[in-house]
């Protein structure tokens, strides 16, 4: 998204804008209702519109983009591989880790760069402590749509992530490497609008300097408050 022409992002956002303004409706009364009991339509279109904007922050920051592909490629070809292997030695005592394949897609990869956000946020300078105070997070709230697989795998994961990332991003200022990880889990992540702890930790710090004051607004309109 961030090589695309300037035309054809502002073409999107301009798409989901007025399909966030049709899900809220014209009608005064309906207008207030979905305001005040936000739609999964009305957050969809606005975490869109949030994903354009970042996107065309990037476009002028090619060095943050690189990075941001190849911690993504690391993810593939290092974390994937490490955790399919010992998904598979797990397996003779664990069985729901035997066909990890195919419950990692989802909501996994996201989640686990998430909560090693919301950890490197808090203990970014001790790095061991980063993968295990994520692991607390991960037994405190379950991730959306994971079950007994990604629970048993979640230790070993989480370290290989955490291993590429540091590997990758060990020397940067903090701020580059959480800004690197929270746009990577917000491209990477299905459904940012059934993700609310991804919305919380990795898009919200965004809302200020790279998304714009109406994407924001919006956005704040389509949560549903407790």
């Amino acid at each position: 998204m961030a090589n695309e022409y300037p035309e054809e992002r502002a073409r999107r956002y301009e798409q989901a804008y007025r399909e966030w303004c049709r899900e809220v409706g014209t009608e005064e009364r309906e207008r207030r209702r979905r305001l005040a009991l936000p739609t999964e339509g009305m957050l969809h279109s606005a975490t869109t519109m949030a994903r354009i904007d970042i996107a065309g922050h990037l476009a002028a920051r090619p060095a943050t983009v690189a990075r941001i592909r190849e911690l993504g490629l690391r993810l593939n070809t290092h974390a994937f591989v490490h955790v399919r292997v010992e998904a598979r030695r797990r397996s003779v005592t664990r069985p729901e880790t035997a066909d990890i394949s195919r419950v990692l897609p989802g909501h996994f990869w996201c989640s686990l760069l998430t909560v090693l956000v919301e950890a490197a946020d808090r203990w970014g300078r001790v790095i061991d402590k980063v993968p295990v105070y994520a692991r607390e997070l991960v037994e405190e709230r379950t991730p959306p749509g994971w079950g007994a697989a990604q629970e048993a795998i979640a230790d070993t994961a989480l370290e290989a992530v955490w291993r590429c990332v540091v590997e990758l991003l060990g020397l940067r200022p903090p701020e580059e490497l959480l800004l690197v990880m929270r746009v990577l889990a917000l491209f990477v992540c299905p459904d940012p609008g059934r993700h609310p702890e991804l919305l919380r930790v990795c898009l919200s710090p965004l809302q200020r300097g790279v998304l714009q004051e109406t994407t924001t607004m919006l956005l704040r309109q389509s949560l549903v408050r407790p």
